[in-house]
């Protein structure tokens, strides 16, 4: 039985910090005594400081390990992350699929002109307005019972309209394109090649109460779903038809 205990004991993550306890109280009690002289107390609190930088190198990795552990986990949000909009708006590769897009593109438009002069690219997928049976579908799935067919097909041109209005003003690379079936997900996927990129995926659920979730944003540290995801938006828009 007591060799379980010593093993036990010998195993604890906690032995140094008992170890550094004790050592310092017997040198404590000696130092008090006056049966330990002053060069060999100071010996012992060099001993002891080294022994409790030890420890803290340790705990230290363990958190790193926590935070590492947590930053790799993957999140279902509500909303989308309130700083998706500065990301997206310092982003120098720019992917963005949707159903309208309506309303990301119009809080673009101040963006869009820096992106482009500063060498970036910007691509824009929608679903394509002209296919009667694709509008349908779209409008069947989302949540405003006061919109219709039309209007759905107006938002898309809006967005379209502004955005070839947009590349006509300024150089730059700036794609649209249009989707002939439903994506499954909307996708903002943002320097997805540097070690800062980002993907951010809205799922789109049928008659959402709200905005449609969950949302889920990726990073690097998410592997495999991140690289996934962006290959899944890649293949999207290698599916679509440029947009003149």
């Amino acid at each position: 039985m007591w060799i379980k205990r010593v093993r036990a004991f010998v195993g604890d993550d906690n032995l140094d910090l008992y170890l550094l306890a004790v050592v310092g109280l017997v040198f404590t009690v000696l130092g008090i005594t006056g049966l330990v002289g002053l060069d060999k107390l100071a010996s012992a609190v060099l001993a002891l400081l080294a022994i409790l930088a030890f420890s803290q190198i340790k705990s230290r990795k363990l958190t790193q390990q926590i935070n590492r552990a947590r930053a790799g986990s993957v999140v279902l949000r509500a909303e989308f992350p309130p700083d998706l909009i500065d990301r997206r708006a310092a982003a120098s590769d720019v992917l963005l699929v949707g159903l309208t897009m309506t309303r990301t593109v119009q809080g673009m438009r101040t963006d869009l002109p820096g992106i482009l002069k500063s060498g970036g690219r910007v691509r824009v997928l929608v679903l394509d307005p002209a296919d009667e049976a694709l509008m349908v579908i779209a409008d069947r799935q989302r949540s405003h019972p006061q919109e219709d067919v039309e209007r759905l097909r107006r938002r898309i041109r809006t967005t379209l309209e502004d955005l070839a209005a947009v590349r006509e003003r300024h150089d730059g690379r700036l794609e649209i394109r249009v989707l002939s079936s439903m994506p499954p997900a909307g996708f903002n996927c943002l320097d997805v090649h540097k070690p800062n990129g980002v993907v951010c995926v809205q799922h789109y659920e049928f008659h959402p109460e709200g905005e449609a979730g969950p949302i889920v944003v990726l990073s690097k540290e998410d592997a495999p779903w991140y690289r996934h995801f962006a290959g899944e938006a890649e293949r999207l828009w290698e599916s679509g038809a440029d947009w003149r």
